[in-house]
């Protein structure tokens, strides 16, 4: 059985897995060499960060937009967006990447993006002391 074959049948069934990412298409979230930890999901949000099993093979990328029953992705580090697959074509949501025996988790945009406007909040109080 190929590694393929062996993620989307784990998932299918339920369970979590584990394998090393390739490509920098999502850079700088996720590197090349850094382990994917995915989890199996019920529902797909805009801003996941989904495995799917596109026509290249697996992919990891963040969900840009639904439609009834269609998922579009695109890498954070892409300049197009993917061809749009079926939601059934989610096997997974990565939870969190390992890089360097560190854990770090992966939000949704929204999170990223209050994370990244508390930091402008913090830098502008620095910046009037």
């Amino acid at each position: 059985m190929d590694p393929t074959s062996i993620i989307t049948d784990l998932l299918a069934r339920g369970h979590a897995v584990q394998f090393q990412a390739r490509g920098d298409s999502m850079h700088p979230l996720i590197r090349e060499n850094d382990s994917l930890h995915v989890e199996p999901c019920d529902r797909v949000r805009v801003g996941d960060v989904v495995l799917i099993l596109a026509e290249r093979g697996l992919t990891a990328h963040r969900v840009i937009a639904r439609r009834e029953g269609m998922v579009t992705t695109r890498g954070d580090n892409a300049l197009a967006d993917d061809a749009e697959v079926a939601e059934d074509c989610v096997l997974g949501k990565v939870t969190h990447v390992l890089r360097e025996g560190k854990k770090k988790k992966v939000r949704g945009v929204a999170a990223w993006l209050r994370r990244k406007i508390g930091q402008i909040g913090r830098i502008r109080r620095i910046g009037r002391i």
